[in-house]
């Protein structure tokens, strides 16, 4: 007979997330069945909702993990400090960038959020674990530069969010190609391009 894997509460907490990031990914949070996640996860149905009340908490908690997580804070926090502009800028959309591309879900989940009336930046928001979001770190960098007489007086928020917008644009046009065939030019050679000109536009 063969021996059952005994799991510890935060590893059965976090293979629960994981299968349920990949079948909200697939299928949508109104597609997916708890069963279904259980299934995926090698555990019961019932041992779900010892970790969470409802389907929506794992929901939500699957996509501030996915969404919260950033390997590039450090780099990024680095450039800051040496108020290296294009640094930033050009450092924070490769990664944007790269970490879509390494993770396929996360693409589909913000489309599948926007379609089925979540909001991520409702459920992605600061907190003393994951720190701030990635428009909340830049929206802080661009007010302290504007602070500093570097960048004209603007409003740093709208900056921040345009330039993140502008990124998840690039990459479902990439993936989808919306406005026509993808670009035939590196992500790097795109983003320096990018970068110069929000650059050019906020510089006094």
């Amino acid at each position: 007979m063969e021996k059952k894997e005994r799991l510890s509460g935060e590893e059965r907490r976090a293979r629960i997330i994981d299968a349920a990031l990949w079948l909200f990914a697939d299928k949508g949070f109104a597609g997916t069945r708890t069963r279904e996640i259980a299934e995926l996860a090698g555990i019961s149905e019932t041992l779900i909702f010892q970790h969470f009340k409802t389907k929506e908490d794992l929901y939500r908690e699957a996509l501030r993990q996915l969404f919260s997580y950033h390997p590039v804070m450090p780099e990024l926090e680095e450039k800051m400090a040496r108020k290296d502009d294009f640094g930033v800028f050009s450092t924070l959309a490769l990664h944007v960038i790269r970490h879509n591309r390494q993770d396929r879900r996360i693409m589909r989940l913000a489309i599948f959020s926007a379609l089925e009336g979540f909001h991520l930046a409702e459920i992605v928001h600061y907190d003393e674990k994951m720190g701030p979001s990635l428009p909340e770190l830049l929206s802080r960098y661009i007010q302290q530069r504007i602070e500093e007489g570097a960048f004209k007086k603007i409003n740093a928020r709208i900056v921040a969010q345009l330039f993140i917008e502008t990124i998840y644009m690039y990459i479902a046009d990439q993936e989808a190609s919306i406005s026509g065939p993808p670009l035939p030019f590196s992500d790097e050679e795109t983003v320096e391009t990018l970068v110069r000109i929000f650059l050019d536009g906020l510089k006094t």
